[in-house]
Formats: structure tokens, sequence, C-alpha cells
């Protein structure tokens, strides 16, 4: 198929005039939302999420009743808490710096509670059966990873 550079320009220029619409619309409509629809998106709704998942995993793990008292400091660890996030807002008066040190502050703060989370998960791992292990290794993996 023969095109000419005349009729290969004008339909780069649709396209790419279809692709600007496009965000545009997509931008516009997130924004009216004002929350996304997943269950983390919704502070109640993420709890319920988690409790629900939970719920399954001990399910499915069929504890022993020695192990039913680590399931309940590794859960209660592992419960959603209410971040406190500052508003972006409040950011717009701060120069660069002071920014990247909010930043920074923030990282911390999210690494702190992740080594946590990653001590929580040892130490309950730690009383768990091979099989049970393959079955917790099974629901804590990433949802974009091949299983």
């Amino acid at each position: 198929m023969n095109f000419s550079k005349r009729t290969l320009s004008i339909m780069l220029c649709i396209s790419f005039a279809a692709l600007l619409g496009n965000s545009a619309l997509a931008h516009e409509k997130m924004e009216s939302k004002g929350e996304c629809k997943h269950a983390w998106g919704n502070k109640v709704g993420y709890a319920a999420h988690f409790d629900k998942r939970m719920s399954a995993l001990q399910t499915s793990l069929q504890l022993t009743s020695s192990q039913e008292v680590s399931w309940t400091e590794f859960s209660n660890k592992l419960k959603p808490v209410k971040i406190d996030r500052p508003d972006h807002q409040d950011w717009k008066d701060l120069n660069t710096p002071d920014r990247l040190d909010q930043r920074l502050n923030q990282m911390k703060s999210h690494e702190q509670e992740m080594t946590d989370h990653a001590a929580a998960v040892r130490k309950f791992y730690d009383t768990l059966t091979q099989d049970q292990k393959k079955i917790f290794d099974k629901n804590f993996q990433a949802h974009n990873s091949p299983r």
C-alpha cells in the first residue's frame, strides 16, 4: 500500500489529535470522580477488603490452636491504619528543597512501616508448616506477578 507523505501526515495529525482528546477526557473524568472505585481508594472499603482477605487466608491455612496466638499478633500488626499524609495544597507555599525534604520524610516513614510489616510476616511465617507456607506464599503474591 503506497501512501503519500501528505496522507501520512494527515493520518498522524488525526491520530495525535484523538490521543490528546482522549487524554483530556480521561483527566476530566478522573477529576470529577474525586476517588477511585477500588476498595483501597475508600478508607472504609479498604478495611473491609483487608478483613475479607485475612479471613479467607486464615480459613485456608487451617491454623492449629497453638498458631492462633501468632495469627492474632500478625493480623493486628498488618491491620490498615490511617496514614497521616499532608495535603499537597500545603506544599504549594514550600520551596523545592523543603518539598524534597517532606517527600524524603514520607519515604522514611513508609520504609519504617514496611520494615515492621516484614518483621511481622517473618515472625508469623516461621510458625507455619511447609504446606501452610505454600498457601501463604500463594496468597501474598503480587497481583501482577505470574501465578
